[in-house]
């Protein structure tokens, strides 16, 4: 199958973003209907979270948490470094 360029602009045709062409075993572009917008204020949403989609009744983002796995080296790291912190804690009488 092969898609070509998709370009979405706005009421006065400037152009919003451009999707490129694609070839090969690919899935169909959705049609789409209508465009809308909303603004997000300045640094409302945690860099730890991204916008999986917009809720179309309320108008709002549906926001989720980035899950970051540590890799076996960054674990193993973690638990010297809580078993530093627990020997440290037990020597000094519990202060920490």
């Amino acid at each position: 199958m092969k898609i070509g360029r998709r370009i979405i602009f706005d009421q006065d045709g400037e152009i919003i973003a451009i999707f490129g062409e694609m070839e090969g075993d690919v899935i169909p572009r959705k049609i789409i209907t209508k465009l809308d917008y909303i603004d997000i204020p300045f640094k409302s949403i945690d860099d730890n979270c991204y916008i999986e989609k917009i809720d179309v009744v309320n108008n709002v983002p549906i926001i989720k948490e980035i899950k970051i796995e540590l890799t076996e080296e960054q674990q193993r790291m973690q638990e010297l470094e809580n078993q530093l912190l627990i020997a440290e804690n037990e020597k000094v009488g519990g202060l920490l």
